[in-house]
């Protein structure tokens, strides 16, 4: 089993992800009623937008940025969906700060515990994906009982290719929604202050089940978020 390590800066240790028993920032605990919009996120600070479709698959390209100036958090991009029984999934990319370098990363409910098919060894430990670089991520919310996703980009060490990681056992059924977001995260709310983040991501060319789905805005917490058409850019800033 692999085990993902994030660098909190401030503390200037490593934090096992899976303590996180909120998730990433912008996700609620289990079994908590998400707002329609809301002012602030829980854990960290950034912009999310919601997609209002219930489809399986979703498909966009991540636009990652070229420069990225995070302290005292973690960078993360990323999807997921939200499940009419409360489950929620975060889906995307966190920046190392040590390798310079966006490593995928996926969460379904409780669940965090990935099996690697493909790619494993050119986009985890010391490899991920390049600053600056298109990364096409597709997911699929239930494929044979399982929660997957793919992720085609370039690696820091020049290799084009795929990752495909796959949650086991998720089951997900009836969706509300998915999203899109852009965050720096703490690992507590006392934390929060101290953030410091400049940097901004595009979702483009979003698709759920083959069909161009809009983003409605919902959260601006030291972030812009702006959609045009089927893309959304959010930039973080604090």
């Amino acid at each position: 089993m692999l085990k993902k390590w994030l660098m909190a800066s401030a503390a200037s240790a490593a934090v096992l992800f899976g303590t996180f028993s909120s998730g990433i920032p912008g996700l609620p605990g289990a079994g908590a009623q998400v707002a329609e919009a809301a002012s602030k996120l829980p854990k960290g600070i950034g912009g999310r937008a919601y997609l209002n479709s219930t489809g399986s698959i979703f498909t966009a390209k991540i636009q990652l940025p070229s420069n990225i100036e995070v302290a005292n958090a973690t960078a993360y991009i990323y999807s997921g969906f939200s499940a009419k029984n409360g489950t929620e999934s975060d889906i995307g990319l966190q920046y190392s700060t040590t390798y310079k370098v966006w490593k995928p990363l996926m969460k379904v409910g409780s669940k965090n515990e990935e099996m690697y098919i493909e790619g494993k060894e050119q986009f985890t430990y010391t490899k991920g994906f390049r600053p600056g670089s298109t990364v096409q991520m597709t997911i699929y919310k239930n494929l044979n009982g399982n929660t997957r996703a793919t992720f085609w980009g370039t690696n820091n060490d020049g290799y084009t290719g795929r990752i495909i990681m796959e949650i086991q056992g998720t089951n997900i059924s009836t969706l509300l929604r998915w999203k899109t977001l852009a965050t720096a995260a703490v690992s507590s709310e006392s934390q929060r202050d101290a953030i410091r983040a400049n940097f901004s991501a595009a979702f483009n060319g979003i698709t759920i089940d083959n069909k161009a789905v809009t983003p409605v805005v919902d959260t601006q917490d030291f972030a812009t978020v702006v959609p045009s058409g089927n893309n959304v850019t959010i930039s973080v800033k604090k």
